[in-house]
């Protein structure tokens, strides 16, 4: 018995520790790759380990701290003579102020950010999963279904 609590304990901490280890997610620009746009074409040239990017400069030389990814983001940017398009990249902000981190980590002065969704999970900044939403609304009506 105690030989399997020493392997599930093990088997945990191995999971944990690679969760833990570095978040992956897709890196890519639609104003200059249009797979990465709206209608996302994910391919492995678009995957990245995070912990293998550079943090960006507000990160090292603004705060002053060399900061791990935290996440994925998916952003909607605006150059100023052009249409919208999406750019999707790692995260280094704060989840509890996820704006904060949206906000310093803009591109360049001549861009500008319509809107900023960042997320915590692994190739999280694919496109917006409607999914899980339409389950959780079809499963709620089914159980108004059946208790009423």
């Amino acid at each position: 018995m105690t030989t399997i609590k020493y392997f599930l304990s093990l088997t945990v901490l191995i999971a944990l520790a690679s969760k833990a280890y570095a978040i992956h997610c897709y890196q890519c620009d639609a104003s200059e790759n249009p797979k990465c746009g709206e209608y996302f074409e994910p391919d492995d040239n678009m995957k990245v380990d995070c912990s293998k990017i550079p943090a960006p400069f507000y990160s090292t030389y603004i705060l002053g701290r060399n900061a791990n990814a935290t996440g994925c983001v998916k952003r909607m940017l605006q150059k100023l003579t052009g249409d919208p398009y999406i750019a999707r990249s790692c995260f280094y902000g704060d989840f509890a102020n996820p704006n904060s981190g949206c906000e310093k980590d803009q591109q360049s002065g001549f861009t500008k950010q319509v809107s900023c969704f960042a997320c915590s999970g692994d190739f999280c900044n694919s496109s917006t999963a409607t999914g899980p939403i339409l389950m959780t609304i079809l499963g709620f009506l089914v159980m108004c279904r059946i208790f009423s």
